[in-house]
């Protein structure tokens, strides 16, 4: 049976829910033979992440997940390989900063519409529940549930949080361009993430790809648990045929995503430890 890899999960460090650790602990069970962390725009549970892989004798891939928007839609550039050197990441941390602030303003705004609905929540509750890491939706969702607001994580989405919602705030994201550039400087290796994801036609989405490499994109994530059959070989030949890597993951979130598994996505999910060689390859281009 050929060796399986996932390069797209999240941890406590962002908006999963099994911290950094757990998610290294997994994908071991899963029997997968290496792991990418990629949290939303932070670099926070590397080390923990980092040290686990090292005791379980695990292969691990240091990332992270930048946002970005690109003609009123969210895009998602993963950043793989991302290096130690923190004269490296200088410009990349300089930028995390900047989401984090935004951040903070946007968790202020969601604390302000819950309680203009009567909830009785406070920043710091949420803050609390995060436990130092960076505060997100999922952590909002745990205190609504524990407050007796809903009756499960699921609901607090479908009610409160989900875009559209009553105390959905939008984020305040970077162009996908300057998300190449930022990695790509940082000696990364970009890769445009769940490309079907991206609310736009075809011709925009290559339109997208092509604006982007000669910034420094490397791949796409060809492999994703949105990816029909079909998606996954259009997305292939978009990759040959631009000469690009070939990336996949579940985008494993925990319990706010319970029908997402670690390696497996929905279950169909086979990402081949093959294309680990190319994408190593591109740290040197």
């Amino acid at each position: 049976m050929a060796e399986l890899i996932d390069l797209h999960t999240h941890s406590t460090a962002s908006d999963g829910s099994f911290s950094p650790r757990e998610v290294v602990e997994l994908a071991k069970k899963q029997g997968l033979k290496a792991l990418a962390l990629t949290d939303h725009d932070t670099l926070l549970g590397l080390f923990e992440a980092e040290e686990k892989a090292k005791e379980l004798d695990m292969e691990f891939v240091r990332g992270c997940e930048l946002s970005a928007k690109f003609l009123d839609t969210d895009v998602h550039v993963l950043g793989l390989y991302l290096p130690k050197d923190n004269s490296l990441l200088e410009d990349l941390e300089k930028e995390l900063d900047i989401f984090i602030e935004r951040r903070n303003t946007r968790n202020k705004k969601i604390i302000q519409k819950l309680q203009e609905q009567g909830i009785d929540i406070t920043l710091r509750d949420v803050e609390e529940e995060a436990g130092g890491k960076v505060v997100a939706r999922p952590h909002f969702a745990n205190v609504l549930l524990q407050k007796g607001a809903v009756t499960s994580i699921k609901e607090a989405f479908d009610k409160y949080l989900a875009k559209g919602k009553s105390a959905y705030v939008p984020r305040e994201p970077i162009a996908p361009e300057h998300a190449v550039e930022i990695l790509t400087k940082a000696k990364a290796v970009p890769i445009l993430a769940h490309p079907k994801l991206i609310k736009c036609s075809k011709q925009e989405r290559i339109t997208l790809i092509e604006t982007l490499i000669p910034l420094g994109l490397k791949g796409i994530e060809v492999y994703h648990p949105v990816h029909s059959f079909e998606d996954e070989r259009y997305y292939l030949e978009l990759a040959h045929k631009y000469s690009l890597c070939i990336s996949g993951g579940s985008d494993f979130h925990g319990k706010s995503k319970p029908d997402i598994q670690i390696g497996k996505g929905k279950g169909g999910l086979h990402v081949p430890a093959c294309i680990l060689d190319a994408i190593k390859k591109c740290r040197y281009q």
